[in-house]
């Protein structure tokens, strides 16, 4: 089809397919590389649907672990963010994470799985934002996954002020 009266970047709008009410979320989020100890790790995302998001999730582990729990991510105005608890200096050398959404169509995406190395501090060269609102890092809840994870939080993991919810 030849549109001779329109520019060639209208064209192209004109001519790509829709984005359809039944797409996934697109989730964009800039992997964290590494972490200080006993500081707990806010992790954000840029998430968007053409419907609803209803649920962001940061699903995390401590490498080699077998199971995942996830924290929910909570929309900031332009973001979303979740906060992990703290990794225990000493026990959590690398935590594995990943970012995932659903849409009202009940559409998921994830992000590619991610290696946050846990490194004293100095030697992390771009360390995540570490959340500094006491309030906020005392009440972290944390999901389990699976029945075998038990009732308490992973012990790589500052228990200190988390809710650990286990699956029944």
């Amino acid at each position: 089809m030849r549109l001779p009266h329109l520019a060639p970047a209208l064209v192209t709008l004109l001519l790509a397919p829709a984005a359809r009410a039944d797409d996934p979320p697109s989730v964009e989020h800039q992997p964290v590389l590494c972490s200080v100890p006993e500081k707990p790790i806010s992790l954000c995302a840029a998430i968007s649907d053409e419907g609803t998001v209803t649920a962001a999730r940061v699903y995390f582990r401590p490498e080699g672990e077998i199971y995942y729990s996830f924290v929910n991510m909570t929309f900031t105005g332009l973001r979303y963010c979740g906060i992990l608890p703290a990794p225990r200096e000493g026990r959590a050398k690398t935590i594995e994470y990943y970012v995932q959404a659903i849409d009202d169509a009940f559409q998921p995406t994830r992000t590619s799985t991610f290696r946050l190395a846990v490194q004293p501090e100095g030697v992390c060269e771009f360390p995540p934002t570490i959340e500094k609102d006491d309030a906020r890092a005392r009440a972290i809840k944390v999901f389990g996954t699976n029945r075998r994870q038990g009732g308490k939080l992973d012990d790589a993991f500052v228990a200190t002020g988390v809710t650990f919810v286990p699956v029944r």
